[in-house]
């Protein structure tokens, strides 16, 4: 018994290990992603496209540790909850990454020497991002349910800075439709670092489900 326990413990410890990999992945690509946008440097988009492949490799290990874990070494009730909670944590923090490369993309293709649009409200939506992901992770590691949901009340205000950006642009659109292709890349911008709230605020929920058992909506 005492064998399986440290066995177990060990699984644990390498699935935990790989999602803190997978967090620095997520959390560099999305911050490089915005330096991209803020700078028109297609050259850090390019390189943020190219490292994806790397997330989704951890995604797959962390897939199969999982399931190797419960199919192996006899986990309690409270082990599954954990496994199962890091499994669906690792599918969160693989599509973060998706939408950091889908930045870049969009960047990519960007007009390098157009700066306007409601840059302000883009940049104070990452900020968010990145200070919830930090928080959320922090909430992961320690199994605090209580920093998680505290982290998961803070998607509202990007919800708030997507809409007052979305607002703008939809009337750039309306008025000065030659400016149309830059608006609409900085929606599409605005999206997915809203969407990247929402993904955050899923592990939120994933790490309550880890403690406590229950599957709250923190919306």
């Amino acid at each position: 018994m005492f064998e399986n326990r440290h066995a177990l413990n060990e699984e644990e410890t390498r699935i935990h290990e790989m999602i803190r990999e997978m967090y620095q992945h997520a959390t560099n690509a999305m911050e490089r992603a915005i330096e991209s946008l803020m700078s028109q440097d297609a050259e850090i988009a390019g390189t943020i496209v190219k490292q994806d492949n790397q997330l989704n490799e951890l995604t797959r290990q962390v897939e199969k540790e999982c399931l190797l874990a419960i199919a192996t070494q006899q986990p309690t009730p409270q082990d599954v909850l954990d496994i199962i909670a890091s499994l669906q944590i690792s599918s969160e923090l693989e599509r973060i990454g998706d939408h950091a490369k889908d930045i870049a993309k969009i960047v990519k293709g960007m007009d390098p020497t157009d700066f306007s649009g409601p840059m302000e409200q883009i940049s104070a939506m990452s900020n968010l991002c990145q200070d919830m992901f930090v928080q959320v992770m922090d909430a992961y590691g320690r199994r605090d349910a209580e920093l998680a949901k505290d982290c998961a009340n803070e998607d509202h205000e990007i919800d708030e800075l997507n809409n007052l950006a979305s607002s703008s642009l939809l009337m750039q659109l309306a008025t000065k439709p030659d400016r149309g292709m830059h608006a609409t890349h900085l929606l599409w911008i605005a999206y997915h670092l809203e969407r990247i709230g929402d993904r955050i605020k899923n592990i939120a929920e994933r790490v309550v489900f880890m403690v406590t058992a229950e599957t709250p909506d923190l919306d």
